[in-house]
């Protein structure tokens, strides 16, 4: 799989050799290290890494020398690491910057918007996807509001170089089904919680009997209510202790998210290996026959490590 590396200027220079590449992207890190030996040190800051075809790429921007080891490490944010380092300011006047249209019309709109034009492109072709009224978070770091933009529709952000430039352009998720899946990819972690805590005595301010206290209850469908729902061996009761509540209120609203937290005690852990290509934003379905529940999750991260040609992915999911 050929490394390219080219200068600054964008102008290929020739490929890697003997080099081994770890890349993180998605819901966090978006970074890179590439190590070479000392012979093979031929990049410099601001450099750019790509291989054809693909999202595996970024910009150099930190170069470590070891010289026990004689290894050179070059660093640098991935093509998702550079859109999370630009920020979607609302206009000036505005509350939020509100967008509109063709998906990968509002892609390139957004590459010139955020000055990216000489290293990104927005795809010239249609999608087939249509963004209504989608209002940014204010100052969303580019990568993340694009992802929620795209995701709000059923979409997904592909990235690739081709052509000269980091192409964006966006596609539809994949929702894997558990029939499209082979369990023997798919490692499930399960834990299912049959008794979690569905009665919080919730304590406020005051002294003995003069002390708020507010009862919050959890029915079997997870509603939170000042009614009782469970009794006897079924309740399972604890004590939330928030001196700081200003007003009942205030108490109640706490301690409805203390009685969400306690009350989800599933656990679900999904790992997948790399039989399978996934993109971050896809759906992947799997079974679980011990606990007969049926599991899906969202893929958030990528991590990639590409070692003299051996290659790898790992995949972080969602719960």
């Amino acid at each position: 799989m050929d490394l390219i590396y080219t200068n600054k200027n964008k102008i290929d220079i020739g490929v890697l050799k003997d080099y081994s590449f770890d890349l993180a992207f998605g819901q966090d890190e978006n970074n890179f290290q590439l190590s070479v030996s000392f012979d093979n040190n031929v990049c410099e800051e601001d450099d750019l890494v790509y291989i054809e075809g693909t999202e595996y790429g970024g910009i150099i921007d930190a170069v470590e020398a070891y010289s026990a080891e004689k290894t050179i490490n070059y660093k640098g944010r991935t093509w998702h690491g550079i859109l999370n380092t630009k920020i979607i300011q609302p206009n000036s006047g505005s509350n939020y910057y509100t967008v509109s249209g063709e998906a990968n019309t509002i892609l390139r709109s957004l590459v010139s918007r955020l000055s990216l034009g000489g290293l990104f492109e927005g795809s010239s072709a249609s999608s087939g996807i249509t963004i209504t009224s989608y209002q940014f978070k204010r100052y969303v770091s580019a990568y993340d509001g694009i992802v929620d933009m795209l995701r709000s529709v059923g979409a997904k952000l592909h990235i690739e170089w081709s052509g000269g430039y980091v192409q964006l352009s966006a596609i539809a998720i994949v929702d894997y089904g558990n029939d499209d899946l082979s369990s023997d990819h798919i490692a499930l972690h399960i834990q299912k919680t049959y008794n979690p805590v569905n009665h919080l005595i919730c304590l406020g301010q005051g002294e003995l009997s003069q002390r708020t206290v507010v009862d919050l209850y959890c029915d079997a469908n997870g509603v939170i209510s000042t009614s009782t729902t469970f009794t006897g061996l079924d309740e399972v009761a604890s004590v939330f202790d928030y001196p700081n509540a200003e007003s009942s209120a205030e108490l109640q609203k706490e301690g409805t998210k203390k009685l969400e937290e306690l009350n989800s005690s599933d656990l679900i852990e999904v790992s997948l290996d790399d039989e399978y290509d996934f993109d971050i934003g896809d759906i992947v379905t799997a079974d679980d026959p011990i606990t007969g529940l049926t599991v899906s999750s969202r893929v958030l991260k990528k991590i990639v490590k590409i070692d003299k040609n051996q290659f790898l992915i790992n995949y972080k999911v969602g719960e």
